[in-house]
């Protein structure tokens, strides 16, 4: 079995075809957390998990900054804290925030839903652009370890990371990128989990992804490693399962 722990399965690309998506996700023997972000698309995502084995997560899109969206965000997480399994994605972004006042707002959000994370003992997910260095030093002075979905730091700040409890999510691109794939050598199993980032980062270039190509993911980081596939598999599990809390009987559904 696999996880992926990190997927946008409400995204409009699914609409017509989400039925046999996860109709391959399970002939693969794959588990799917799926994460939204934006609370336009909550109910949406509440009707993809509700018999379809698929868990969820929700956050908001660090982009965005308006105040009310991150209030109704902040309240949907309270009310539905049961139907969901953590917070997120959540974060910074400096690739697209440029301007030093928009990121310093960033970085209140930020610990804001860090906070709640704890308030509601609730995983927290956490995307990071070119922002590696503040969001892990903000976790750190949180004592908030989270899982770093799509990790694209140094080794130094993976180190730095996992040092305090954290987990190094990696995506599909890494049967492409060699940046991942040296992270990857140099890493132990025990703090990598797996994701797709569907529809995004798919293993096979400017086509659409899905939870179902995690198996090249992990084929890829066997090789890497210089182990097998069950034992990437039984790792990451283990480390996403844990992490979310997830038990067998969640994960036989």
């Amino acid at each position: 079995m696999l996880i992926d722990v990190h997927s946008h399965l409400d995204d409009k690309s699914f609409d017509t075809d989400l039925k046999r998506v996860l109709e391959n996700a399970r002939r693969e023997n794959i588990r799917v957390v799926t994460s939204c972000v934006n609370p336009d698309f909550f109910e949406k995502s509440l009707r993809i998990v509700k018999n379809n084995g698929v868990f969820l997560t929700l956050g908001l899109t660090p982009t965005i900054l308006n105040p009310e969206t991150l209030q109704l965000t902040t309240g949907l997480i309270e009310k539905n804290k049961n139907e969901i399994v953590g917070i997120g994605e959540v974060g910074l972004d400096y690739y697209w925030i440029k301007d030093n006042k928009k990121r310093e707002k960033q970085k209140e959000n930020f610990v804001r839903f860090i906070e709640l994370s704890k308030k509601l003992d609730l995983p927290l997910v956490v995307h990071s652009r070119d922002a590696e260095h503040d969001v892990i030093k903000i976790l750190k002075e949180n004592e908030k370890p989270a899982l770093l979905h799509c990790f694209s730091g140094s080794l130094e700040q993976a180190n730095d990371a996992i040092s305090f409890g954290c987990l190094l999510s990696i995506p599909t691109s890494v049967v492409n990128s060699k940046q991942k794939q040296e992270l990857v050598k140099k890493i132990p199993l025990d703090h990598i989990v797996l994701e797709t980032d569907s529809p995004w980062l798919s293993p096979k270039p400017k086509t659409r992804n899905e939870p179902a190509n995690l198996k090249f993911a992990a084929k890829k980081i066997a090789e890497l490693t210089e182990t097998d596939f069950q034992t990437v598999s039984k790792r990451t599990t283990s480390n996403a399962a844990d992490f979310f809390n997830l038990n067998s009987k969640d994960l036989s559904q």
